[in-house]
């Protein structure tokens, strides 16, 4: 091969290289919105004052007796993501929704596991199955439902003492306003006065 064919072969290997990167570049910026950084993964923990990373607000029960486990968001732009949580060997999966009040916010909803044992938590990008957090967390207590729940409210007893007689008609409420009778007050003796 002469050295013009050379050239030629040169720059054409330059061009598909250059093609190449372009391609591969350009896929990974489709991706972007659902990036996820490289370094180790932030901590899932309890939410507190210091928490940069999402966190868990609370865990309850729902209507139907499904766990609920509330959380916050660090940001908007955060990916959309499901639950999985590891007891022993045991995973189950949580569906997971952003709340339309509070865009940080958000909740999962699945099968009900116990509290008091330690359970491996963790968040997954439902684009590619990136781990975006996980921790290690106690469910503390659940919050049950109130929804539909119906307390009868105890009649107002009267709060003076039966020994007071209570003025006005026997049809009058007890809960009126009821002053105390009036004590006589005492007048300090005079004395004569002498020159």
């Amino acid at each position: 091969m002469n050295r013009k064919q050379w050239i030629v072969v040169g720059i054409l290997v330059t061009i598909l290289l250059v093609i190449g990167v372009v391609s591969l570049l350009g896929n990974n910026a489709e991706d972007s919105p659902e990036a996820i950084q490289e370094g180790p993964v932030p901590e899932l923990t309890y939410c507190n004052e210091e928490n940069s990373g999402p966190c868990i607000v609370s865990f309850g029960l729902d209507a139907d007796g499904d766990m609920l486990v509330n959380l916050l968001l660090p940001s908007l732009s955060y990916p959309h993501f499901r639950l999985k949580i590891l007891r022993g060997e045991t995973g189950f999966d949580y569906a997971c929704r952003r709340l339309s009040v509070g865009r940080n916010n958000a909740y999962c909803s699945g099968e009900k596991v116990p509290p008091g044992e330690i359970l491996h938590l963790m968040l997954i990008s439902t684009r590619g199955g990136d781990l975006l957090a996980e921790g290690y967390l106690s469910i503390i207590g659940l919050a049950f439902p109130t929804v539909g729940v119906v307390s009868v409210t105890p009649e107002i007893m009267p709060t003076e003492p039966t020994a007071i007689p209570l003025t006005g008609s026997p049809t009058s409420t007890p809960t009126q306003f009821q002053p105390f009778p009036s004590t006589p007050t005492r007048t300090k003796p005079s004395y004569p006065s002498y020159p």
